[in-house]
């Protein structure tokens, strides 16, 4: 892989922590959550959160930076334990 594809697969990850800020989107609303990221990839990440389950296709914001916000949508969302879950999101766009 040439350098510059290399450098377009690339994506923000804070170097200090894996802990991802998202927002479950409701019309209007935003509820946020905290996911620890598990895979991440050009077209999407996983992450395991605590809470409540999260319907598949729900649109999901991923806050990478404070200027930085990327859409993303539920593609599986597998329960580990009670309440504990493995969410796989796809970015959109």
């Amino acid at each position: 892989m040439r350098d510059a594809d290399r450098r377009a697969y690339l994506r923000y990850r804070d170097p200090e922590s894996t802990t991802l800020r998202l927002y479950i989107t409701d019309g209007e609303a935003e509820k946020p959550i905290t996911g620890l990221m598990v895979n991440e990839s050009h077209g999407g990440l996983a992450c395991v959160y605590v809470g409540a389950a999260v319907e598949l296709n729900s649109q999901v914001v991923w806050q990478e930076t404070a200027n930085i916000r990327t859409s993303c949508r539920v593609v599986r969302c597998q329960t580990l334990y009670a309440d504990v879950f493995l969410l796989a999101l796809q970015i959109v766009g």
